[in-house]
């Protein structure tokens, strides 16, 4: 065999459910504890069911059955499939969506990225649903057609179906081989991927067992037991006992794995598959022959010998025939030995899952070599003799023990599964190697949850939260990088910061939710002088290579013109006092704004308008590409000399609104509105003596009013000189026409598109007062607007809060310190902003952590055949949906009086085929989850009902209600 059709296959991902089990952890519990969750079913229990009290007094009626909790729960919404569609569907088909959904996201592979062609290889049960549930109605087959029960339920379309529902593009094939089927898959997608046709596949299946709550009727010498008990290779083994249950697993090239950094489970090593052909008594017969030669390829395949084998999982059916057939193939491939591989069968546990047996075995496997420890054989009490006789290589545990292999050598395990028919397949397993990688170190990060309802992510939280809470010793960054970048990411979001994983989980308990914007416009704010700190750009400047290469670029350029290292001040908290000079704190507030709106544009946060506060928009225009960085540095050094050597005065904050403000400021004092920052906070300027006079009569009026902690009047008469001479110094640069909108604090309003500022423009916004106020209203009437405070403070941000117009713009707040911009850019993507996520971590170390899929709606999709019509139709709620009776619906229908008959029969139809209650006149029909064969039919049963032709490609682009009522009036 070629090196690229041996090469190993990783498993990278991995979801079930099982009797006993909804999950893999409860499943793998079982399985060490070596509990039977095969249920007995009580008189009481059958007869509720509807199973005839006659069948429960034949002395052959065995109440026994692996159950599968909640087959008739399915989250349609989730899937964009219509509610009469998925009512209709086979129940298999739904529980193997759902399960694949939770396989890819279990490996963290169900992203906004595709991961390359994806294949799907799935297998299902015999459809008792088609048969007892949907045909026996037959107004179902008159409403419904017959296409589209069959769409619904035929097994040829369960692979597609997964595959067009996740949008996975690499082939998509279904598997039937009887009770070998998910095994089969399993190997078909090996295949695949070594082959090229696939980069990741899923493979697995799924068998309902249907009733679910009923019992089975024994016959001798048959293959069920006699007493619902199934114990494989016990020497009073006499036969199995039926469940249900589901299971995938995802599988990528073990080279890829590695490469992507993958949790891998355990490697498929090499598989073979064949069938017993004629070669045995009978065709539902097993065949010595055929196992004898499926096993011996498969570890030719894998290039390992059968003595390395700890555990092989066996079909062990635990019937005479079967168990001692099967033992005596495996004793003719491995020889004699000295009882070093232990022989164990999931159908102990769980009973024979027919179609999902496989991948059930499959499964356990790799939890075994995962975990290193071997689970016992469920129910044994005495072996077989063929087990205990001397040679034997096998041997049978009764609890579980960890697996210990000499130093050096890997722990194998191997699987098989031998279908009715006669369809066999082996499959051999390693463990996967230690992973190299030292332990993520903990340490301050955010979380991410999402789901596409609000109570869809409040439960996922939930969920998340009592997973973190009974982890903590998983690490914070693991987890997050998880959920950030491993995750699919939906409308409803929940984001929370957290020191650690127990902080996470009690944020994540009551965390607010936020709804995603569509196509987010996001807002730069850019703080003027106040909003500065001493070490503001510190964490930053150690953690992010491009925002220190800027820092340390506009520090040198500013060197020559301020004498100083502005990193004194930036990076190194202060040792000099510089911050108390107004000449150097605006341009290291400045160069602070435009590093971190830079270092925000790698992340892929990209500003649609640009709005400074003061000094601020000179970051914004420099942002904006109109000034350089060189001559933006030099402009707002000269603007912080000059302001500081203008008169001496100072400032005070009011509380109050605009008006009443001016009112205290009539007369002779020569005091100016310096800044109206939000409806009731307005900043005065002036002299001194008039500001104390000032806050006199504030008192005297009771208006709440402080003092900045400055000595100039900024934004008032007493900069006219300052104005004077920085206009002959900003006359001296060359500017270029931005590139961002930019939203002017002198006006109010946005600068015209592309265009240059106006003669004298940075002397007036000296002078002139800060109309910020009026800058935000502008910024929120974007619509899709989200306010970013881009500097080292939240000011501006609290300033727009109270702005009544922005009180529905998302606000966030990115200040430079890591747990401050964890939770402000947790916040953003909340907002709708996508983030490039492995940016944001700047190589930080850390892995995938194994976090529980996110919660299913549990609504009820069933048939409740032949009563289901006669119940009124609901949706996401557990009641069978109606064809025949109109239900209210809760969108209004609003036509004229000519329409209304026509719209409303109309939207009885719809209701009818799609099971949505809520149709309105202007519903829009693929936007409700029609597809274009349902339209088809939707518009037959228009024609037939109104006896009028429909042309359909007249209405396809607008297929509602209304449109179609006209176009059968006019016609």
């Amino acid at each position: 065999m070629s090196d690229e059709l041996r090469q190993d296959i990783a498993i990278v991902g991995m979801a079930g459910r099982f009797p006993g089990a909804a999950d893999l952890d409860e499943y793998w519990n079982g399985l060490l504890s070596g509990r039977v969750a095969v249920a007995r079913l009580s008189r009481e229990e059958l007869l509720a069911a509807g199973v005839p009290a006659a069948d429960l007094d034949d002395p052959a009626y065995v109440p026994a059955r692996g159950l599968l909790a909640g087959p008739e729960l399915f989250d349609a919404g989730f899937f964009g499939i219509p509610p009469r569609e998925a009512d209709l569907m086979d129940p298999q088909h739904r529980l193997l969506l759902q399960t694949a959904w939770e396989a890819l996201e279990s490996g963290g592979l169900i992203t906004d990225r595709p991961p390359g062609r994806v294949g799907v290889f799935a297998g299902s049960g015999f459809n008792y649903y088609l048969q007892q549930q949907v045909l026996a109605d037959p107004e179902i087959l008159a409403e419904q057609g017959l296409l589209s029960v069959v769409l619904a339920n035929e097994k040829d379309h369960l692979a597609a179906r997964i595959a067009y529902r996740l949008g996975l593009n690499g082939p998509a094939i279904g598997v039937q081989t009887a009770c070998s089927t998910s095994l089969v898959a399993v190997h078909l997608a090996c295949q695949s991927l070594r082959t090229g046709d696939s980069d990741l596949a899923l493979a697995g299946g799924v068998d309902l067992e249907f009733p679910q709550r009923a019992g089975y009727r024994y016959e001798p010498k048959g293959i069920m037991s006699p007493d619902g008990s199934c114990r494989p290779f016990d020497a009073a083994a006499n036969g199995t006992v039926p469940g249900s249950g589901v299971g995938m697993v995802v599988l990528k090239r073990a080279a890829d794995a590695r490469r992507d950094g993958d949790r891998v489970h355990a490697l498929i090593s090499g598989s073979a598959v064949n069938n017993d052909g004629a070669a045995k008594v009978g065709y539902t017969a097993p065949g010595v022959t055929g196992q004898v030669d499926v096993l011996a390829r498969a570890y030719a395949a894998a290039g390992v010998d059968p003595s390395t084998i700890g555990y092989l999982e066996a079909h062990g059916t635990a019937t005479e025939v079967g168990d001692a057939i099967e033992l005596s193939a495996l004793r003719e491939v491995f020889g004699d030995g000295r009882g070093t591989c232990s022989l164990g069968s999931v159908k102990a546990n769980i009973g024979h899952l027919s179609a999902a047996a496989g991948v059930a075995g499959l499964i356990k496997a790799a939890l075994a070599l995962h975990h290193r420890w071997i689970p016992p054989l469920a129910g044994l009490d005495r072996p077989r003799a063929e087990l205990t006789g001397p040679g034997s290589p096998f041997t049978v545990d009764t609890v579980a023990r960890e697996w210990t292999v000499p130093d050096g050598l890997p722990r194998r395990a191997a699987v098989s599964s031998f279908g009715l028919g006669g369809t066999n397949v082996h499959m051999v397993l390693t463990e996967a190697p230690a992973d190299p990688a030292p332990p993520t170190p903990n340490a301050p990060d955010v979380v991410l949850v999402s789901a596409p309802t609000e109570a869809a992510v409040r439960s996922a939280a939930e969920r998340l939260a009592r997973h973190l809470a009974d982890h903590p010793g998983l690490p914070l960054p693991d987890v997050a990088v998880t959920t950030q970048q491993h995750r699919r990411h939906f409308a409803h979001r929940i984001a929370v910061a957290a020191p650690d994983t127990a902080g996470a989980a009690r944020a994540l308990a009551g965390a607010p939710v936020r709804t995603a914007l569509r196509r987010p416009e996001v807002v730069f704010l850019l703080p003027g002088q106040g909003a500065e700190a001493p070490g503001m750009a510190e964490w930053a400047y150690r953690r992010y290579p491009s925002f220190a290469a800027d820092i340390d670029h506009g520090s040198e350029l500013a060197r020559g013109l301020l004498g100083v290292d502005l990193r004194d001040l930036l990076v190194d908290r202060d040792p000099q006092g510089l911050i108390h000079r107004t000449d150097l704190t605006q341009p290291a507030l400045v160069l602070h704004e435009y590093a971190l709106g830079r270092l925000l544009g790698t992340f892929g946060v990209r500003p649609a308008a640009l709005l400074g506060h003061s000094v601020g928009e000179y970051a914004a225009a420099c942002l904006a590409g109109e000034l350089g960085l060189a001559d933006t540095l030099r402009l707002v050094a000269e603007r912080g000399a000059l302001m500081r050597r203008a008169p001496e005065g100072g400032m005070v904050v009011v509380l109050a609104a605009p008006a009443a403000v001016r009112a205290e400021l009539a007369g002779p004092d020569e005091l100016d509105i310096a800044a109206v920052n939000a409806p009731e906070v307005v900043v005065v300027s002036g002299p001194a003596d008039a500001l104390t006079r000032l806050r006199a009569r504030l008192d005297a009026a009771g208006i709440q009013h402080r003092v900045l902690p400055t000595e100039r009047a900024f934004h008032s008469r007493m900069m006219a000189g300052a104005a004077a001479a920085l206009d002959a110094v900003a006359a001296t640069v060359e500017a270029e026409p931005g590139g961002v909108d930019v939203i002017s604090t002198v006006s109010g309003r946005v600068l015209p598109a592309g265009g240059l500022r106006p003669a004298g423009y940075w002397a007036e916004q000296l002078r002139s007062p800060v109309r910020y106020q009026d800058a935000v209203v502008t910024a929120a009437a974007r619509g899709r607007a989200v306010l970013v405070e881009v500097g080292p403070g939240s000011g501006l941000i609290g300033s727009a809060r109270q702005v009544p117009e922005a009180r529905r713009t998302p606000v966030v707040a990115l200040q430079p310190r890591r747990a401050d911009l964890l939770s402000g850019l947790g916040a953003l993507w909340a907002s709708g902003v996508e983030l490039d996520w492995a940016a944001v971590r700047a190589g930080a170390p850390a892995a995938r952590a194994p976090l529980p899929a996110r919660p299913f709606a549990a609504e009820r999709h069933w048939l409740d055949a032949p009563a289901f019509r006669h119940v009124p139709a609901q949706a996401s709620v557990p009641a069978p949906v109606l064809a025949s009776v109109p239900v209210p619906a809760t969108a209004p229908v609003s036509v004229s009086d000519d329409e209304d008959r026509t719209v409303q029969q109309i939207v009885e139809i719809w209701r009818a085929l799609l099971g949505v209650p809520t149709v309105g006149a202007d519903s829009d029909f693929f936007t409700l989850g029609g597809e274009s064969l349902l339209f088809i039919r939707m518009i037959a049963q228009v024609q037939r009902r109104f006896g009028v032709p429909v042309r359909i490609a007249e209405l396809a682009d607008a297929p509602t209600p209304r449109a179609i009522a006209a176009h059968v009036i006019g016609g």
